[in-house]
């Protein structure tokens, strides 16, 4: 036979006294929660913009290389006046970067591409080509930037991307 050893039954706490502590405990969750919040959405929001800027940045490196590779195929031979051999060597140029920011959406496209030559500088120097890129961000920023007390703007981006390659003819 096996010995019972007697247990005491549990008893529930009094109902009103769990009540009461989980009250307590509401504001001090709204208190954490308004001081971390900020701190976590800063930082989730500087990732992001960060992560676009680089990507756009490395996006502009490859149309400046991709303008300098065009720039190569131009036969200089084949025309008389050096005039005429810069202004194709430009246009295929222009036309190289625009397709290699093709992905790019049209204000930011527009920023670097403008109208007429836009913020692509192509520059012949002997037997050197120069793929120059501009883009101002502060004026078309890809995400608004904000500005935090005590942290400053996120994110804090130079006024000007600037790109270049430089490729031998």
């Amino acid at each position: 036979m096996l010995n019972k050893i007697p247990s005491k039954p549990l008893r529930p706490l009094p109902i009103h006294s769990s009540i009461i502590a989980r009250h307590r405990q509401l504001g001090a969750v709204a208190i954490e929660f308004a001081l971390a919040f900020p701190l976590f959405f800063t930082l989730f929001y500087a990732i992001v913009n960060y992560s676009l800027v680089m990507t756009f940045e490395q996006s502009m490196t490859n149309a400046s290389l991709n303008g300098a590779r065009a720039a190569i195929a131009v036969d200089r031979t084949s025309f008389s006046k050096d005039g005429d051999y810069q202004a194709k060597v430009a246009e295929l140029t222009r036309n190289a970067v625009a397709q290699s920011l093709s992905w790019v959406p049209e204000p930011q496209k527009t920023q670097i591409l403008g109208n007429n030559n836009g913020n692509v500088d192509v520059s012949i120097n002997g037997a050197n080509v120069t793929v120059k890129l501009t883009y101002a961000y502060s004026q078309a920023p890809l995400l608004p930037v904000l500005s935090f007390p005590v942290i400053g703007d996120v994110p804090s981006i130079p006024d000007n991307l600037v790109v270049t390659s430089d490729a031998m003819l």
